[in-house]
């Protein structure tokens, strides 16, 4: 089914193919239930159906939004009839004299539910040993290429952490880059920062220590999601970057000590900034977790806890299983190291992978290494809109 101009359109602006044709359609308890080629089969709310109808009443053809209020379709709307018309569109007739309703066969696939969770990254987990460096891929053709700048970003998603290399030292080009992904995110360090050693730190970050491993940002409601750390110049001593896959060590954790991983996931830490001029304070756990008990993101920084206050008790559980999280974090097993080479662009999700540093030694070199953030909801966004884009492009 090539030729996708004469389906309905769907409230969204991405290709829906048609790789599993439908082959039966029928109504069930007012809801839909479709049979798909591959004997699997999907079912459908009719309030999921009606709000998401493709009719000009419902769906506003330009903004591809509905325009319906959910209390304008009756309580006990149901679906009647259902047939399958010979390009694969799926037609539903309703009750209540609410008129027919056309739908995109790649679209109902593809919102279908199937068991399990739906729509789940799928991150590739790792220690050291299984990734020694991080994906890398060739700065200047990826920002000539949309393919490979969207393998970069495949790999940023996928592995919590990826390279361009090869990058000319230019002013704004970090910027440029990370706006290709999406909008910038201020923080109390501003819209870009240099890591520099300054004579008044307002972060471990700006001096010549070494760093243990952590995320930025702790102190916010919600984490900065992206870091991009853009080396354009080093020729010190030490200070190589050391990263870890934090959902690595949570997903040991679970199977290795359970009692530490359930402690890091109910008990809520307060973390807040060390600053002269700011105030920055934010609550949560170490391991968050989605409904189904997928982790989603780390809130995890040794240095910028505030005082647990809390029984004795609960101070005892949250201080051991935090131990148990750190030890992990400082083994050399999961432990990933290299030097920042001039040139090298890294980009990681900063609540997933914990990054660090050894310390360096800045008599005699010079290190130039600019910053900035932005959040994982612009990585998706531009992921998604990069396939949408190539995808296209093949078909046109």
């Amino acid at each position: 089914m090539k030729d996708t101009e004469r389906y309905p359109i769907t409230p969204d602006f991405d290709g829906w193919p048609v790789t599993v044709p439908p082959v039966a359609a029928r109504p069930e308890d007012g809801a839909l239930a479709v049979e798909w080629a591959d004997g699997q089969v999907s079912r459908y709310h009719p309030f999921f159906l009606a709000e998401n109808d493709p009719s000009p009443d419902t769906l506003h053809p330009l903004s591809r939004e509905t325009t319906l209020s959910p209390l304008d379709l009756p309580e006990d709307l149901a679906a009647v009839s259902a047939d399958i018309e010979p390009d694969g569109t799926i037609a539903v007739q309703w009750s209540h004299g609410r008129a027919a309703s056309r739908f995109h066969p790649g679209w109902l696939r593809g919102n279908g539910w199937f068991g399990g969770e739906q729509g789940s990254a799928a991150e590739v987990l790792w220690t050291a040993a299984e990734q020694p460096e991080p994906p890398t891929f060739d700065g200047p053709e990826a920002l000539r290429d949309p393919a490979l700048f969207l393998a970069w970003l495949t790999a940023l998603r996928d592995y919590g952490v990826a390279r361009l290399e090869n990058l000319p030292s230019e002013d704004g080009l970090l910027m440029r880059i990370a706006e290709r992904v999406g909008p910038v995110r201020e923080s109390n360090f501003g819209r870009m920062y240099t890591l520099e050693i300054k004579d008044d730190p307002d972060s471990n970050a700006f001096t010549s220590a070494a760093l243990m491993q952590h995320i930025d940002m702790p102190t916010r409601e919600c984490p900065h999601g992206l870091q991009f750390l853009f080396c354009r110049g080093n020729t010190t001593s030490g200070g190589e970057g050391i990263y870890a896959d934090a959902y690595r060590i949570a997903a040991d954790l679970a199977a290795e000590d359970p009692r530490h991983f359930e402690a890091l996931c109910d008990i809520r830490w307060t973390y807040n900034n060390r600053s002269k001029t700011s105030s920055y304070k934010a609550t949560g756990p170490v391991i968050e977790r989605s409904r189904t008990g997928r982790i989603t993101g780390i809130r995890y920084n040794t240095w910028l806890r505030a005082p647990l206050v809390a029984p004795l008790a609960e101070q005892d559980r949250a201080y051991r299983s935090y131990r148990a999280f750190t030890a992990r974090a400082q083994d050399p097993k999961y432990q990933m190291k290299f030097a920042y080479r001039p040139g090298d662009l890294l980009a990681f999700d900063n609540r997933r992978a914990l990054h660090g540093r050894n310390g360096y030694d800045a008599r005699g070199g010079t290190r130039f290494i600019e910053g900035l953030y932005s959040d994982r909801d612009d990585l998706h966004s531009a992921i998604r809109s990069l396939e949408r884009s190539l995808s296209k492009g093949k078909t046109s």
